[in-house]
């Protein structure tokens, strides 16, 4: 109930009406002044709320009939002969000369908003009259927002919401204090009561809740307190239900799922679901059959012994998680080590870990989150997520508390570090550049074109050399000359993921030469390190670095004296999905550490360790030294993704190649425990394998069979789906996909075209997505965009043209037997002609006069005049969200054109150069999705890597034949151990190995990375786990491995 100051009004019904909303709706903070003075000139309400600001309403107490017309906004024809002029101008013209007064005289800025309220006129008769060109609808309060709690509670919010707050004095202690003074002569100033506002407070209460105890909780919830309450009496539940209900509508704050919203709806779902409330930051649990003998109540998870004991024991018979409890307000002087399991909730126990650390009770100092935190993570969708959860989280208090010091951490978040490592590595050496020898504006180079020109140079100068020693000497070579070219061109490559940089080892790294290639060390001195070093001056030269030797030159920055405390204030850094992290990069962690004194946060799951290829071992958590000194260890375990009975099968497993040390896996910490069961699922549809033989592969039956169960899988879904909307619920996206996950890309290839070729024959209704998510140079649109700059820069090319025509850009018909047999020029001319008559009539301009326009205008501007001219996208597909999909990577090609020249001036040339070396050196650039499964079945063919972090209701397993226990053929290994080079190149039918490579080390973990491969597989699906595999094979694979899973669920 708002404080007011003066007398209701008597002579003003619309003001008497206003003046009664504000007073019963608004809440005891807000103070109201009415009919006070201005510059001689009464104002009708002026609100003074703290926190926010001022708010003046100008009341105008029209009804539909007063209102004859409005011609404009100063300029409202009334039924009485009157005009009237703008109310928002008249509210505006108070809100300035109250401002100018409070500046003037006192010396301050606050925020002064103006509103217009019409008592009697609905939004609808606003419209209808043309009011709406006076105010606009977010600054005006209508007949149903005075009618409404809720309504005109999220009114006053968004006007405050939606102004620039930033550049005003906050509305708080001195400002306060000055502007009650100035309305208030009286106003005495009291001494500030010291507020103890907790970050949390966990109840377990003895007693049925008494209203002052309800009270209690729901103003401390309210103020900004993270509330979690246990009890044995269900009409608690009820009661705080009701209140914390009351308190939301009075607010006009809505529960959106797990986040808060300002909104209109009259009832708020807070529900008891499960015997517990559950809503952002306040949890409720009734325990019926639990008999609690002591009362507690822990602020800010302060426990001593026997209060963990209590809490463990709370744990294990409801639904509270103690482990991440303890995370989330573990000691902030501590270094944290968090194993979380697939599923466990990491992404919520980092973000409620920040929540803490920012809260002035936490005692950990952070002031500048911004400068203060920093979080790295290993792919950009998992940092914008992170940063969407973080402000979420913040944009949440400050809708509970109305405190502005959540949207200055909203602010905070925005320009905090969450970054991939990767980009924090750049800025990292572009703060330190000078170390290196480069400008701090250099270019990131992602592709191989420069570098494999220099290798071949280099390569065919030895070769040549070579031949001339002793002729025709790579003749006894045992690979042909193409395949270890291809080798040697990785090598380097592969020691960089490593965290090695070749350029600095000694040729006696590399050990004897095997006896295969005896002038292997040789090629590795005269060749590869050669050419490494060229390359790399190549790059210096043109202020360029390789992505690929990111974390070798921020090892060296980091190691320079200059990398200090003045370039980062770091107090805690968080690093997601440690277990991917190499050596390299945890040794410059540890540096870092040491020279700017912050505290680590690191999360990660050794069984999720999959990428060996890229450097990460097993060790990672013991070379960073967790678990000695100041480091402090949780585990989370409870699973919220998938069905608790799935979890059940699959913890035999994982606990039988745990025991045979396929997996790091413990059967109590790792053990997964589900929290849900999908009664749409019956006991026992969780795990499904179909079996095939050799001969389904050899007569293309296979697909059939598969398709049949992806058919079978979405029929279920859509039944589901409809039961679900008759309920008036639904189904997450996730829940709602089908994912079928491979091992390699090119078995993805074969089940699109499989499917693509089944779906154009009608035998199947489906569509099967691939996640093209590193692919935008592989693209139509991309390809499409390359065939017309290269008909542009080769205009008398048959070609060239002959493409042009062909691709998306020329959408006519055009004979390939028109052009057969002739001669070039001939050619040319019939090319010609089609292009002239295409581009007269999209453009009017022959092909000639294009190619004119092109080479003397902007190249991107004539791009974009032809691309919109010739609609490519059109030609591509008839589907819209196929055209969207399409468009939007055309777009995205564009700005990485411009982003990769824009220190040079962009010509044709340049253009079709750089889209020439993308396109064929297979450069690794994110495409854009566009969401177009509406609210239908989704189904997906992904590799298992690509899938790592993500959840889906079905995962369907197609291969799982493949050996796990073999080395690789036609491919080239190398390990780095205590600065020995260890290399293996393997053939179709042998290996060739030096002394610092042991195969059979190799092999083990090998098999063991692909154990772990198949755990991240089969711990995405929510529901159910489908596999295939094939009766008549012997190989020791992922189905050798699952064939236990058969016998242990006795399937």
């Amino acid at each position: 109930m708002a404080k007011m100051m003066d007398a209701r009004p008597t002579k003003y019904e619309g003001e008497a009406k206003t003046w009664d909303c504000i007073k019963d709706n608004l809440w005891d903070e807000v103070i109201c002044y009415y009919n006070r003075q201005v510059n001689n000139r009464e104002f009708d309400f002026c609100l003074l709320i703290e926190d926010i600001g001022l708010v003046i309403i100008e009341v105008k107490g029209w009804t539909p009939v007063h209102i004859k017309k409005v011609e404009s906004p100063d300029k409202i024809y009334l039924s009485n002969g009157t005009v009237s002029t703008s109310p928002k101008k008249q509210a505006r013209g108070y809100s300035f000369a109250l401002r100018n007064i409070l500046n003037e005289k006192y010396g301050i800025n606050p925020d002064v908003m103006e509103m217009v309220c019409y008592p009697f006129i609905s939004e609808s008769d606003y419209i209808r009259l043309g009011l709406n060109v006076v105010s606009e609808a977010e600054y005006t309060l209508f007949r149903e927002d005075i009618l409404s709690s809720q309504n005109f509670n999220a009114k006053i919010y968004n006007v405050y919401i939606n102004t620039n707050y930033s550049a005003y004095d906050v509305m708080r202690k001195d400002v306060y204090n000055i502007c009650r003074k100035h309305f208030e002569p009286t106003y005495e100033i009291q001494p500030p009561k010291p507020k103890t506002v907790p970050y949390s407070v966990l109840t377990v209460l003895t007693e049925p809740l008494t209203l002052s105890k309800v009270e209690e909780i729901i103003d401390s919830y309210f103020r900004g307190t993270k509330q979690i309450i246990f009890t044995v009496y269900e009409e608690d539940l009820c009661l705080l239900v009701k209140y914390l209900s009351n308190m939301l509508n009075k607010k006009g704050i809505c529960i959106d799922g797990v986040n808060l919203s300002i909104g209109n709806s009259l009832e708020n779902a807070v529900e008891i679901v499960n015997k517990k409330i559950s809503i952002f930051n306040f949890e409720a649990i009734y325990l019926p059959n639990y008999t609690i003998t002591e009362s507690l109540v822990l602020e800010n998870g302060i426990t001593t012994d026997e209060q963990k004991a209590v809490l463990s024991d709370l744990s294990k018979c409801s639904s509270f998680n103690l482990n991440q409890y303890m995370v989330e307000h573990a000691d902030v002087n501590s270094n944290i080590q968090v194993k979380a399991g697939a599923g466990t909730g990491k992404t919520y126990s980092m973000v409620s870990r920040i929540a803490f650390l920012c809260h002035a009770s936490s005692n950990s100092v952070v002031l500048d989150v911004a400068n203060e935190i920093a979080m790295l993570t290993f792919t950009s969708d998992a940092a914008t997520n992170m940063k969407v959860r973080l402000k979420n989280l913040f944009v949440n208090y400050f809708i509970l508390t109305s405190n502005t010091k959540y949207l200055d951490l909203v602010s905070g978040i925005e320009k905090m570090r969450i970054s991939t490592i990767h980009s924090f590595a750049k800025e990292i050496i572009s703060l330190t550049s000078s170390v290196l020898g480069i400008g701090t504006n250099f270019m990131t180079v992602v592709g191989q074109y420069e570098r494999q020109k220099i290798f071949d140079k280099v390569f065919d100068e030895y070769l040549q050399e070579k031949n001339q020693e002793e002729p025709m000497f790579f003749e006894n070579l045992p690979f042909d000359l193409y395949d270890l070219k291809k080798y040697f061109l990785s090598f380097a490559k592969l020691l960089y993921d490593k965290g090695c940089d070749i350029k600095a080892v000694p040729i006696e790294s590399f050990g004897e030469p095997i006896e295969a290639i005896p002038y292997i060390n040789e090629i590795f001195e005269k060749v590869i390190i050669r050419a490494e070093k060229e390359f790399t001056k190549f790059m210096f030269d043109n202020n360029s670095i390789h992505m690929s030797e990111y974390m070798i030159y921020m090892s060296k920055c980091i190691a320079d004296k200059s990398f200090n405390k003045n370039l980062f204030a770091f107090k805690y850094v968080f690093i997601d999905e440690f277990q991917d992290t190499d050596d390299a990069q945890i040794s410059a962690f540890i540096e870092m550490q040491k020279k700017l004194g912050f505290l680590f946060f690191i999360v990660g799951d050794l069984k999720q360790s999959i990428y060996r290829f890229r450097g990460a071992t097993m060790d990672a958590f013991k070379k960073m030294g967790c678990g000695n000194g100041n480091w402090l260890s949780f585990s989370l375990n409870t699973n919220y993704r998938s069905d608790s009975r799935l979890l059940e099968q699959y913890d035999r497993l994982f606990s039988a190649l745990g025991k045979v040390n396929h997996l790091p896996y413990d059967d109590i910490i790792d053990r997964l425990k589900g929290i849900k069961v999908n009664t749409d699922y019956e006991d026992g549809a969780q795990v499904q394998r179909i079996p095939y033989t050799g001969e389904n592969l050899k007569n293309n039956t296979y697909f059939d069979m598969l398709f049949r169960i992806v058919g079978e899988q979405k029929n279920k879904l859509e039944e589901l789906l409809e039961k679900k909307k008759a309920k008036r619920k639904a189904l997450s996206l996730p829940e709602r996909t089908i994912a079928i996950l491979t091992r390699k890309n090119y078995e993805i290839d074969k089940i699109l075209n499989a499917a693509k070729k089944r779906l154009s024959n009608g035998e199947i209704n489906f569509e099967i997505q691939s996640d093209s998510s590193g692919d935008l140079y592989s693209m139509d649109c991309a390809i499409d965009l390359c065939k017309l700059t290269s008909a542009l820069s080769n205009p008398y090319d048959p070609s060239y043209l002959y493409d042009l025509i062909q691709s998306n850009n020329v959408n006519v018909e055009f004979s390939l037997s028109s052009i057969f047999g002739k001669s070039k020029d001939e050619k040319v001319r019939i090319l010609t002609d089609c292009l002239n008559q295409y581009f007269k009539e999209i453009l009017n301009l022959d092909w000639e006069s294009l190619i004119y326009e092109v080479q003397n205008q902007p190249i991107l501007k004539n791009l974009r005049i032809i691309y919109e001219a010739t609609k490519p996208w059109k030609s591509f597909s008839s589907d819209k969200l196929k055209q969207e999909h399409y468009r939007t990577n055309y777009e995205l090609v564009f700005e990485e054109l411009s982003a990769r020249n824009k220190r040079t001036y962009l010509t044709l040339d340049s253009v079709n150069e750089s889209l020439h070396i993308a396109i064929t050196a297979g450069m690794e650039t994110k495409s854009r999705e566009i969401n177009s499964y509406d609210d239908g079945i989704r189904i997906i063919c992904t590799t298992v890597h690509k899938s790592k972090g993500l959840e889906y209701g079905t995962v369907i397993l197609p291969y799982t034949n493949s050996a796990i226990n073999v080395p690789h053929k036609n491919t080239i290994d190398v390990t780095c151990i205590d600065g020995k080079i260890g290399y293996c190149f393997s053939g179709e039918d042998a290996q060739y190995c030096n002394e610092y490579y042991s195969l059979d080390a190799e092999l083990e973990e090998t098999t063991m990375e692909e154990t772990r491969i198949l755990y991240v597989a089969m711990t995405r699906a929510i529901n159910n786990f489908i596999w295939f595999y094939q009766t008549d094979s012997n190989s020791y694979s992922w189905s050798s491995l699952l064939k236990d899973l058969l016998s242990l669920i006795h399937i």
